[in-house]
């Protein structure tokens, strides 16, 4: 098993994180595929390959190396979109749920979009405030009335769950999320708006 590292090692712009848990031995890749030769590396966006040596030497591998001038101008464009009559730029945690992302996001002054009360927690415990927190999920967390009091924004994404939000928290706000019908993107194992996405 890899050692767990909780410190970042910080390059420049440049983060790396260390996954939690990695067991070489469940890799479906034969050791012999795993060494790659530089020769053999896709081109690097934004290290170079001392950066790549370094976060081997301090973080060991695999670890996870994201560009934090790429992430600050991607959230400076995002909170910069051209609107009418307001909007709120949310992150959707479930595309990378690493607390310092999160963390660094907040900064910038992002709000985020959870799928579930473990991302509303992981996103509190990374120090996002509650009001910039909004959850659609699938099943409403047992303890909906508790996050709604602490500011969280709730919406409900199907009748039976509009329902369960009224009964236990009666003259609540609470948001629609609803399906047009309307595809836009997705693939063959995804769907995008589409008349059976939720």
């Amino acid at each position: 098993m890899m050692r767990v590292i909780t410190a970042l090692c910080l390059l420049g712009s440049v983060t790396a994180f260390a996954p939690r848990a990695f067991n070489a031995r469940r890799s479906l890749a034969p050791r012999s595929a795993v060494r790659m030769a530089a020769s053999d590396m896709e081109s690097l966006r934004f290290m170079t390959e001392d950066n790549v040596r370094k976060v081997r030497e301090v973080s060991g591998t695999p670890a996870y190396v994201y560009d934090l001038a790429s992430l600050r101008a991607n959230a400076a464009a995002t909170l910069a979109f051209p609107n009418a009559f307001g909007l709120t730029t949310r992150y959707a945690m479930k595309a990378c749920p690493n607390g310092a992302i999160l963390k660094f996001f907040a900064q910038q002054g992002l709000h985020f979009d959870c799928s579930s009360g473990y991302e509303v927690t992981r996103a509190m415990q990374a120090g996002v405030p509650a009001d910039r927190l909004s959850l659609s999920t699938q099943e409403l967390p047992e303890n909906i009335a508790e996050l709604v009091a602490m500011g969280i924004k709730v919406n409900a994404c199907s009748l039976s769950q509009l329902r369960a939000f009224g009964e236990a928290l009666p003259g609540a706000d609470v948001g629609l999320r609803f399906n047009p019908g309307l595809g836009s993107g997705g693939t063959g194992k995804t769907n995008v708006g589409g008349p059976s996405s939720r």
